[in-house]
């Protein structure tokens, strides 16, 4: 039924991410991938294109000591929804991600809101 793990895919792009290597990270996305990032079209990355655009300004513009970890993960088929949660210097905060991976690569990202954590992460 499918030919990998959703959640392998994943993993793999968060490796990339982790990284901070663009190039690796858009292979993991489907030519015609959108990301939302937001609830309004002007947050939102269709294709591999713009995926990279973005992503290589973000990671130039990231501070080294960011760092994300998977706080929980949910997993049905093809859906991989993930509580991501980011700390750096300074800052921590999550995300819940919600992937949809389909042969082996990521169609579709829906990113709720961010929550910003001032004293630290949440337990």
């Amino acid at each position: 039924m499918f030919d990998c793990l959703a959640m392998e895919v994943v993993d793999a792009q968060i490796e990339a991410w982790r990284a901070r290597d663009a190039s690796a990270f858009v292979q993991f996305y489907a030519p015609d991938a959108v990301i939302n990032m937001g609830p309004g079209d002007e947050d939102r990355l269709v294709g591999r294109g713009a995926i990279l655009d973005h992503y290589e300004n973000a990671f130039i513009e990231m501070p080294a000591d960011v760092h994300v970890e998977i706080a929980n993960r949910i997993t049905s088929g093809e859906y991989v929804v993930d509580e991501e949660v980011q700390h750096g210097d300074g800052f921590a905060g999550e995300v819940v991600a919600i992937y949809r991976v389909q042969a082996c690569l990521i169609t579709s990202v829906q990113f709720l809101p961010w929550v910003n954590h001032e004293e630290g992460v949440a337990e």
